[in-house]
């Protein structure tokens, strides 16, 4: 006999919004690979995007209204729909998941920036020195926002993700300008003056007004007005979370990816691709072996991953620009991780995707063997879409870490 879980598997299978959530599940990395082909070959929109503003100027040092502010705004407020407050703030079960997620991104980028320093020993020059302070800069600096809507697009802990972001950034005032100039003093003297330029020129307000007030008025909402109905929403804010991906990549990239495509030293453009691409690589697979380790559960694991592998690189790359801007691979290293930690999490999100299908599979071919057994008519029929017995907000901050079992 089917349990209740298992009933509402099968039957979400057949909503009428089925389709679209495959589409979405589908198309979005290659739509995001797709808008970097566009922001390289026509630029000059996403350029509007980053430049235009709607209220002439920056307001009180917090930047101005952009649009690619008000979509950076509008996905945080999107992905704050998938938690509500009260879920939020239960920490009941929750301290402990928060707690290992912030150790293991903590870890994890000591980790490699001690790893970073110490190829900075062995090679001088400087390219290398340029494209080792890329990497110290992306690892630095807060959870990537977009990790958040990968939680979301995942139906991950979109809960543990947002904990992650808001903890980050609400530390990243003291934390990046402390580690860039503690790192300084382990790399050449020439360099010391452009971290402690980084270091001076970051800043927290940004990050508080378009990423953490759009998040916390997003899971007001949800727990004030879609309290019982949000299931009804749920796919118009999964397609929100698509398109304000997709074009804020876009937006992104139309900044110096075509001086990539018009040409230049291919040393410097396969070093600092290749640099990009380990890194990137490197902390996808730590935040994976470190979450195994501490026996999360997969979407506790699966929120972590993003969370480590992913950091806010648009404002690494606004830092790098404004305060170095002759500084050509350490723009690059930032360009290319913002490309490749997309592609990443992508190939995370697939990953997991057909796991649940086979494990789903399996599934069905138990019931199938235990239906032979009794009298009572077992579907056996898998879903193809993601099991939907927890949605990301519903599983937000209620997983536990996984017991340790015997035989496990």
């Amino acid at each position: 006999m089917q349990s209740p879980a298992e009933l509402e598997v099968m039957t979400a299978s057949s909503t009428p919004h089925s389709w679209q959530e495959r589409f979405i599940q589908r198309y979005l990395l290659p739509s995001i690979a797709f808008a970097y082909v566009v922001a390289a070959l026509w630029p000059a929109c996403g350029l509007w995007l980053r430049s235009y503003s709607l209220t002439g100027g920056d307001v009180a040092g917090i930047g101005s209204a952009t649009p690619v502010n008000l979509l950076l705004a509008a996905l945080l407020f999107n992905t704050g729909l998938a938690v509500p407050l009260r879920d939020l703030f239960s920490l009941n079960n929750s301290v402990r998941v928060v707690s290992l997620g912030l150790s293991i991104r903590l870890t994890t980028g000591t980790l490699i920036i001690l790893a970073a320093l110490g190829m900075g020993l062995m090679f001088h020059g400087p390219l290398w020195d340029q494209i080792l302070l890329g990497t110290i800069l992306i690892t630095i600096m807060p959870v990537a926002n977009s990790s958040a809507g990968w939680a979301h697009h995942s139906e991950a802990n979109v809960g543990l993700s947002m904990w992650l972001i808001l903890i980050s950034v609400l530390l990243s005032p003291w934390l990046v300008p402390g580690l860039l100039s503690l790192a300084s003093w382990m790399t050449p003297a020439e360099m010391d003056a452009s971290y402690q330029k980084l270091a001076q020129g970051y800043a927290g307000s940004f990050v508080m007004t378009w990423v953490i007030i759009p998040a916390v008025l997003g899971m007001g909402c949800r727990s004030l007005l879609m309290r019982h109905n949000y299931g009804d929403w749920k796919i118009v804010v999964k397609s929100v979370t698509y398109i304000c991906l997709v074009l804020l990549n876009y937006a992104n990239g139309s900044v110096s990816l075509p001086e990539v495509v018009r040409g230049g030293e291919g040393r410097l453009v396969s070093t600092s691709f290749l640099t990009a691409t380990a890194l990137c690589a490197l902390l996808f697979a730590a935040a994976w072996v470190v979450g195994r380790l501490c026996r999360l559960t997969m979407r506790s694991r699966l929120s972590v991953m993003y969370s480590t592998a992913m950091s806010n690189t648009g404002v690494a790359l606004v830092l790098s620009t404004t305060i170095l801007p002759q500084a050509e691979a350490l723009h690059l290293v930032v360009i290319f991780y913002t490309l490749l930690q997309h592609i990443g999490a992508g190939i995370v999100d697939q990953l997991d995707y057909c796991w649940r299908r086979v494990h789903l599979a399996d599934s069905g071919r138990s019931l199938t063997n235990s239906s032979m057994m009794t009298t009572q008519p077992v579907s056996t029929t898998p879903s193809s879409e993601r099991p939907t017995t927890q949605t990301g907000s519903q599983a937000a901050m209620m997983e536990p870490v996984a017991p340790n079992s015997k035989g496990s």
